[in-house]
């Protein structure tokens, strides 16, 4: 984990459990991404602000939908992504939409790969109650996704392999990337 400077954390995403966990042990504080529709009504949006969840404007293009979460970034701090852009309705690592190498490229930063094992059967789709179950969370290297010479799906590529090394037992499919988004 980068000691100093705005990093991006990349995990996988099975469980409404994952913010919190991924946050776990971390000497940094974390903020997350939440759509802006969620920030309305106002009481949720102040909970939401005051959990370090930053507005994402889905509708949005370019830097104008990132906006809060660049300038979080620039003061050094750290940010959660996920991805696959959704939880996975299989519990398994699912398809990389290609905002992540968007974002890091919009913001200059270094993208750390995790993975959290466990979440899914904690709490994953369609269940209320938690279970208790073993939780982990791996991390990896920080990885530099910044070179506009490499192409978008490369980089996607590059990050998902590197999470697919910290847990090869949370994937079941080939090296996918929606191509679409890049």
């Amino acid at each position: 984990m980068p000691e100093s400077g705005g990093f991006l954390l990349a995990v996988n995403h099975s469980s409404f459990l994952d913010p919190v966990m991924a946050g776990t042990n971390l000497k940094r504080p974390l903020a997350y991404m939440a759509r802006s529709t969620l920030f309305r009504p106002a009481p949720i949006g102040m909970a939401l602000r005051g959990m370090n969840a930053l507005p994402l404007e889905r509708e949005g293009v370019g830097i104008s939908a990132f906006r809060s979460v660049i300038d979080h970034l620039s003061r050094g701090g750290g940010v959660l992504v996920f991805p696959e852009g959704t939880r996975s309705r299989s519990g398994r690592l699912g398809r990389f939409k290609g905002g992540v190498v968007k974002l890091a490229r919009m913001s200059g930063v270094l993208v750390v790969p995790a993975m959290i094992v466990g979440s899914d059967r904690a709490l994953g789709r369609g269940q209320w109650l938690p279970r208790t179950v073993p939780l982990e969370i791996r991390f990896g290297d920080p990885i530099d996704l910044l070179d506009p010479a490499e192409d978008a799906g490369e980089a996607l590529a590059r990050l998902r392999a590197a999470m697919v090394r910290l847990a090869p037992e949370c994937v079941d499919e080939e090296l996918v990337v929606d191509d679409k988004e890049q």
